[in-house]
């Protein structure tokens, strides 16, 4: 379960990161100052966003109980 949470939120993290590095990428070869404007306002905050949340994996990795251990403490 814990593996599979921290899969997700890693993979979601990329894609957001993913997608703000493409979308601020000019496309074309940049002539005028324009031209090298990103394609959406926002694509550096959602490379920002995917950055902080490829960290947030980790601690959810470390939060989140493993499935096969318990808490096994002399009484």
């Amino acid at each position: 379960m814990r593996r599979t949470v921290f899969l997700l939120v890693l993979l979601g993290g990329l894609v957001l990161a993913g997608a703000g590095f493409f979308l601020a990428a000019p496309v074309f070869p940049t002539w005028t100052e324009a031209d090298s404007n990103p394609r959406v306002p926002f694509a550096a905050g959602m490379f920002a966003l995917g950055i902080i949340v490829i960290f947030l994996a980790a601690a959810v990795y470390e939060v989140l109980p493993d499935a096969g251990s318990e808490d096994r403490r002399p009484s």
